[in-house]
């Protein structure tokens, strides 16, 4: 694989849902893996305690409906999904610590505290409120994408977002969005690149969007 690149992007606040499919899709974050699922949150990304407790209700770890963040364990290559109270009677299944959590069955998670802890990666999906919300905080802290992930991200956007940057970084030269598509055209499909966002309110104002990890 080529040597791992950089790359700053600052945007508008209002584009921040031009990352939805990918936030969806799932973004790579470094982190330190072997901890439990709160640690990773609270400890590491910096989201509030009672955030996680009391808004993010439906966790998946690897496809896998979690009950007891304290006990269900990060791996590396982990996938973890958060969401905010899915509706329905499905919704009420899935819901973390829920009263009809004992439907799911197979679709619950069982897993022993990992021997190995460590650098690592971790795959982060978010959806419905807990996306809108926890958006920006995941985008600020890195997310690693391959060179042909990028590329597709930014084939499918407007005019309108391409014309709306305020800042293009890439390694530590200021370059333009055409020259930033075209550099990935040409870029080796094996490679991947650290991605930072930034949202700004208007011009040169960094949006500051979380104080501790609450939105505001």
């Amino acid at each position: 694989m080529s040597e791992k690149q950089t790359l700053r992007m600052v945007l508008p606040q209002q584009q921040l849902s031009a990352f939805s499919p990918l936030l969806q899709q799932g973004v790579r974050l470094q982190a330190e893996v072997g901890c439990s699922v709160m640690a990773l949150l609270v400890g590491q990304f910096g989201i509030a305690e009672d955030y996680v407790t009391g808004r993010i209700t439906t966790l998946f770890l690897n496809g896998k409906a979690i009950d007891d963040l304290d006990t269900s364990y990060i791996k590396d290559g982990s996938t973890l999904a958060l969401s905010s109270a899915m509706p329905g009677l499905v919704g009420t299944t899935l819901r973390r610590g829920g009263h009809l959590a004992a439907m799911r069955g197979a679709i619950t998670y069982q897993g022993q505290k990992p021997e190995w802890s460590g650098p690592g990666r971790v795959k982060i999906k978010l959806f419905n409120m807990v996306m809108a919300e926890l958006g920006e905080t995941f985008l600020s802290q890195g997310i690693y994408l391959s060179n042909p992930e990028l590329g597709d991200f930014l084939r499918e956007q407007q005019d309108s977002f391409r014309q709306s940057f305020v800042e293009i970084i890439l390694g530590e030269q200021q370059i333009d969005p055409a020259s930033l598509e075209e550099h990935i055209r040409l870029a080796d499909p094996t490679g991947e690149i650290l991605i930072n966002v930034e949202f700004v309110n208007r011009i040169g104002e960094c949006d500051q969007g979380f104080v501790q990890g609450v939105p505001r």
